[in-house]
């Protein structure tokens, strides 16, 4: 039937186009249809033939397709802004929640705006606990790799109802040490400080027991025949007490000069009213030579004490490397003329011998140095112009001086070769590492400042996991960006490797992949 349909419908279209007069009749007539039918069936021969309504078709269902398509690109690139919101990513949101200070119910508050129904406080404080309890295994791993590459080093004691003995490597920002201790008298801190074999320098803010910790180091260390820690006094905690004086006579210039003002006024209107001027011109002439002799007092007092400041870097202000006897023999001028009331402490800081103890260490470390002595010269002269830039700017005669012992620091480097570079590099780095205050291990107390401003107490496991987390994140800003503390300590660290991922290694595990790491490096 379908066959005869289909000639029918040719003969159908053939009659109607082709045919002759009355032809369509006749094959109306034959086939039993009416000759509507027929010229229907002809249009549609002729429609199949040209396509038209062929091409509609396909026409919507490309415009269709181009639909879907568009619609699976918008989907797939939601997918990977995606997240899965399971119990392990809300385990993963508390932990870090808890390294960053963030309470519990708080972050199960920021959970709810993400879905309906999070775990609970109690079920997140157990996961976060387990965790907490898991990470002081890795740190043991890590701090097997960690403290042999401690040489210098910053220490304090922070207090969250417990003091808390603080160890932190400057250069990469690395958390060596955070222990809960009952004491932190001079046995304890020598056990912390005995845990860093390599440790060459050790920045500290005054601390009794911290001295006597070093001092109990180096006594061992003086049986074994060994280098002693050098103990760097914090010079940050020394100056900023002197800002007290500085204000103190700031504020008396400064009242001197609004009494004399005063006091010309009077004068002036005195003058005005034509009344008689002895007495306001006296007392005029006296505030002004009061408010003179103020003035000049604390003009006197800031050269002196910027004087003082300026003999503590490592480079003087000239661009020459500084050195103890340099340093002394400006603050044997400059510290009596700083009065006793405002200044005591610390002109006593000062006074201190292991405050100048950096730069005993800076040269024993550049004589160390295995090259050619001028080739030394050059390189520590060349770094030391590298940072005080503003000496090399001016037409003045100075400048220009400065600006041609550069030039010859770069020719002496240069016909040096590659040993002129490795001297550059060596002498940048041994000054680099020149750390003179023991600031940079406020930066990791802050952290702990963050729990103890919301949580009622501080545990071992707790400690452990803030630990974990700030050695393995990566910092944000700054000549660490993109790096976490681990890497910049040297530790081999994984490629790719998340803080959560070493969460849910074992130590075993974890061991193995350093391992790993540190063959392929």
């Amino acid at each position: 039937m379908g066959m005869v349909a289909l000639e029918r419908k040719i003969g159908s279209a053939f009659f109607v186009f082709c045919g002759q007069y009355g032809e369509v009749t006749r094959f109306a007539q034959e086939e039993s249809v009416s000759r509507q039918w027929l010229y229907r069936e002809a249009q549609g021969v002729r429609e199949a033939l040209e396509g038209s309504r062929t091409r509609e078709v396909i026409d919507g269902l490309r415009k269709d397709n181009a639909g879907l398509q568009a619609q699976v690109a918008e989907l797939k690139q939601r997918l990977q802004m995606a997240v899965v919101i399971d119990e392990e990513k809300q385990a993963e949101l508390a932990c870090v929640g808890q390294a960053c200070g963030v309470t519990l119910p708080q972050c199960r508050r920021l959970l709810e705006a993400l879905m309906a129904k999070p775990l609970s406080v109690a079920t997140l404080g157990r996961r976060t606990q387990a965790l907490a309890e898991k990470s002081g295994a890795l740190l043991k791993v890590f701090d097997e790799y960690a403290r042999q590459q401690v040489r210098a080093a910053a220490a304090d004691e922070i207090y969250v109802r417990a003091p808390v003995l603080m160890v932190v490597e400057q250069e990469s920002l690395c958390w060596i040490s955070g222990r809960l201790s009952e004491a932190v008298n001079g046995v304890a801190w020598s056990e912390e400080f005995a845990q860093l074999p390599n440790l060459e320098q050790t920045a500290v803010d005054g601390g009794t027991g911290l001295a006597k910790g070093l001092e109990l180091v180096n006594e061992k260390r003086q049986q074994q025949a060994k280098k002693p820690v050098v103990l760097q006094g914090d010079h940050f905690h020394a100056l900023w007490t002197a800002g007290v004086g500085l204000r103190r006579a700031q504020k008396q210039a400064s009242k001197a000069l609004s009494e004399a003002e005063d006091a010309q006024k009077a004068l002036e209107q005195c003058a005005r009213q034509g009344r008689q001027q002895t007495g306001p011109a006296v007392r005029a002439s006296h505030a002004w030579r009061k408010a003179e002799k103020a003035m000049q007092a604390w003009c006197d007092l800031e050269r002196t004490w910027q004087q003082t400041k300026d003999a503590l870097p490592l480079v003087t202000p000239e661009g020459e490397l500084n050195s103890r006897a340099k340093a002394e023999a400006v603050l044997a001028q400059t510290l009596p003329q700083l009065p006793e009331g405002d200044f005591a402490k610390c002109k006593r800081k000062l006074e201190q011998p292991e405050m100048l103890n950096y730069l005993d260490h800076v040269h024993d470390q550049l004589a160390a140095l295995p090259y050619p002595e001028e080739v030394k010269q050059a390189a520590v002269r060349q770094e030391a112009l590298r940072r005080r830039p503003e000496l090399l700017r001016g037409e003045n005669p100075q400048a220009a001086a400065l600006r041609g012992v550069l030039l010859v620091c770069a020719v002496v480097l240069s016909k040096a070769d590659t040993v002129g570079q490795q001297a550059v590099d060596a002498v940048r780095q041994i000054l680099r590492r020149a750390y003179r205050a023991s600031s940079l291990v406020e930066c990791i107390n802050s952290v702990l400042r963050m729990h103890q401003a919301q949580h009622r107490k501080m545990t071992q496991g707790m400690l452990n996991l803030k630990r974990l987390y700030w050695n393995c994140h990566s910092f944000r800003t700054g000549h660490r960006r993109n790096t976490t503390p681990y890497q910049r300590l040297g530790i081999p660290w994984p490629p790719g490797m998340r803080w959560w991922d070493v969460l849910k290694l074992t130590p075993e595990q974890l061991r193995e992949k350093l391992s790993t790491a540190r063959m392929a490096a």
